[in-house]
């Protein structure tokens, strides 16, 4: 089967490709790029759409298995096509813990029977995520797991964190660990200041942040690990990165797509749809994490997507669960930037293309002969109004619920077959 998608604004960040052209594909790998040449079995007028890359989401969450309420693989795939992504990563915070070989290998064989999205599952670093124990890396590792992460919860013993890491190092494993002090932060729930305390909430200090990523990247220099900095949120957490990497540290960084969007006045009225975790910092933080985009020294933007069912998000902001749903919004908070003349669209897509890929050592997210043709097709100018009800997800707490927003996915492709169109 040959199919031809012609008349395309081709972009490809990998290869700095920004032409209008062709692209071939045959048997679920791209063939040929720029020229319409040879005969083909189906013929797609993009009609100037953009042709790029499928996105490559480093960090997913899902309730399944133990929480399908919350959200399925299945759920999960249907709303990242919607969003135009092709490949994610799922977190291994689900009940059970994703700690061992059988359960990794589960994900794999779940995902191959219910979802159309390439989905990679990342292994715990430690069993149960209890910070105690180091879990079987090695052999998760050659069953399929990416990278190994303890999930929002930071390993609090050093001595478990060095030994994790040096054998992750042993075995050219990535580690994905989240920034935080936890005893600086346990109860907090938003960003600590001058608002939080007006609104008389409990603050996450910037702080806490800090202390956690000196740590790790101490660490991961004396260890030889390859660290991902999992969703920096402050201008100084980018600089300690970027001093770090000078001094040889294998680092690379992750920022969630709604904190190039939101600061913490977003917050409001109470909002819990807007509460996460780390927060929405101050609008010189938000400023900061963009120009570090446009800099090149943001790696990866990910979705961050945590579903939680609307009983855990209308509580009080104090009580309510932190999470929100993403896969659907992370093209379209990208290419606002790119309306605001912030990046171009080759920077928007090199984050969530080629970088992730290059991560965790996938051929996806990019346009080159012989790489799978996982592809969307999108018109970067459209505008929409993100409204939860329309959202695919099981569980609909998009801090971008009432948004008018720029962007739209109009078809995804996924081995060479349209698996979603608008």
């Amino acid at each position: 089967m040959k199919t031809l998608i012609e008349n395309a604004r081709l972009l490809c960040p990998a290869n700095g490709i920004d032409e209008t052209g062709a692209l071939l594909i045959e048997n679920g790998q791209i063939a040929s790029i720029g020229e319409a040449n040879g005969k083909a079995d189906q013929t797609i007028d993009a009609a100037g759409l953009c042709l790029a890359p499928g996105l490559i989401d480093l960090r997913v969450k899902t309730g399944e298995p133990g929480a399908e309420q919350k959200e399925t693989l299945a759920t999960a795939s249907r709303s990242a096509l919607s969003g135009g992504v092709t490949s994610m990563v799922v977190m291994p915070d689900t009940n059970p813990v994703i700690d061992d070989v059988a359960l990794v290998q589960f994900i794999a064989n779940r995902s191959r029977e219910t979802a159309k999205t390439r989905i990679y599952p990342a292994g715990a670093l430690t069993k149960g995520l209890r910070g105690e124990a180091m879990a079987e890396m090695g052999l998760m590792s050659e069953s399929g797991a990416v990278f190994f992460t303890n999930g929002d919860l930071p390993v609090s013993q050093p001595s478990v964190l060095r030994r994790t890491m040096a054998y992750a190092a042993s075995c050219g494993a990535v580690v994905a660990s989240r920034a935080d002090e936890h005893a600086l932060a346990a109860s907090g729930v938003m960003n600590s200041g001058a608002l939080a305390a007006r609104m008389g909430l409990s603050g996450l200090p910037r702080e806490a942040e800090w202390i956690g990523l000196a740590r790790d990247l101490l660490i991961a220099e004396a260890t030889g690990c390859t660290l991902l900095v999992d969703q920096v949120s402050t201008a100084r957490s980018v600089q300690m990165v970027k001093q770090a990497r000078q001094n040889g540290v294998k680092a690379y960084t992750s920022v969630a797509a709604h904190h190039l969007f939101f600061n913490e006045l977003d917050v409001g009225d109470y909002l819990t749809y807007c509460k996460v975790n780390p927060p929405f910092r101050s609008e010189d933080d938000r400023q900061a994490l963009v120009d570090a985009l446009t800099a090149g020294e943001i790696d990866a933007v990910v979705s961050a997507h945590d579903p939680q069912p609307p009983e855990e998000k209308r509580l009080p902001f104090a009580e309510a669960s932190f999470g929100a749903a993403g896969l659907e919004t992370v093209l379209s908070a990208l290419l606002v930037l790119v309306q605001d003349e912030r990046i171009t669209l080759l920077e928007a897509l090199k984050p969530v293309t080629c970088r992730p890929a290059d991560i965790i050592g996938v051929p996806q997210g990019r346009l080159a002969e012989g790489a799978p043709a996982d592809l969307i097709l999108f018109d970067p100018e459209k505008p929409w109004l993100c409204e939860r009800e329309n959202l695919l997800s099981r569980s609909l707490n998009s801090p971008f619920d009432g948004r008018r927003m720029v962007g739209r996915v109009m078809h995804t492709i996924i081995g060479g077959e349209i698996v979603f169109s608008r």
